[in-house]
């Protein structure tokens, strides 16, 4: 069994035991997990920096089904989301350009960790460029818009409601500053209605430079070590233990305050 398995593997029994408690009437559990992997599609994104390494798009595919594949084990219970921008079509309830929502909210499955297998690797590249496409343009306001409603369809209580962004682009409307402008009143507007937004940034030549503007965007709490948020991930062993460090916050939190209720 792998880390990231047993991991999750022990998170597992631990909120079985919990479910347990609940029966017992210790403290009311409070609703589902949920959570939207938002992936740039952008050209950028599928550019090997060295032929011995993957390409951003290819890491962050194979870190996503790697959480698939454990939620399968220990908490198929979560919802569970895939969407797609700055690509050449699109697939979204309010029709905005440039967004693709591959996978709406929903437990996670066989099935659906197939389908993110389709685009691993070189062969992978070339299906998403055939089914999908890359682009470049794309309204980052309007990717959180679109977020937004997938949690709003969710017909379930959720306990939690994240998106994780996974780019290699620091500063995606450094030429259009009303769209940076938008960007950021709608990641506020997300945080207001209890949406984190938490930035897995991948590493590009010259770095990334997180002060251009997701600093802005990006959720923290106020106890936060917000060092922990510069730290680009260079490879697919960083990506995957950044994610399990949020996952070990989210459920920490979420047992501090239940203790408090």
């Amino acid at each position: 069994m792998s880390g990231w398995e047993s991991y999750y593997k022990n998170e597992g029994d631990e909120e079985e035991e919990q479910e347990e408690d609940l029966e017992a009437g210790e403290y009311t559990y409070s609703g589902r997990d949920s959570l939207i992997f938002l992936v740039d599609a952008s050209k950028a994104m599928f550019k090997l920096e060295d032929e011995d390494e993957l390409t951003p798009f290819d890491m962050s595919i194979q870190c996503i089904q790697s959480v698939y594949t454990s939620k399968i084990i220990s908490s198929d219970r979560d919802l569970l989301a895939v969407v797609f921008y700055g690509t050449e079509k699109d697939r979204n309830s309010v029709n905005f350009k440039n967004i693709y929502v591959l996978q709406e909210l929903d437990n996670p499955g066989a099935k659906r960790v197939l389908e993110l297998a389709q685009f691993k690797g070189q062969q992978g590249k070339k299906h998403f460029q055939d089914l999908i496409g890359y682009g470049c343009d794309y309204s980052l306001s309007e990717v959180l818009w679109v977020c937004a409603n997938l949690f709003s369809d969710v017909q379930f209580k959720m306990s939690h409601k994240r998106i994780m962004l996974f780019t290699n682009e620091d500063d995606p409307h450094g030429n259009d500053s009303a769209k940076a402008s938008r960007a950021r009143t709608k990641a506020g507007d997300l945080r207001d209605t209890g949406i984190f937004l938490d930035l897995m940034h991948l590493k590009k030549r010259g770095g990334f430079d997180i002060s251009l503007f997701y600093r802005d965007i990006i959720s923290t709490a106020e106890d936060e070590d917000l060092r922990v948020h510069f730290k680009e991930s260079s490879n697919l062993e960083d990506l995957l233990r950044t994610v399990r460090a949020k996952e070990t916050r989210k459920r920490a939190l979420s047992r501090w305050a239940l203790s408090l209720g």
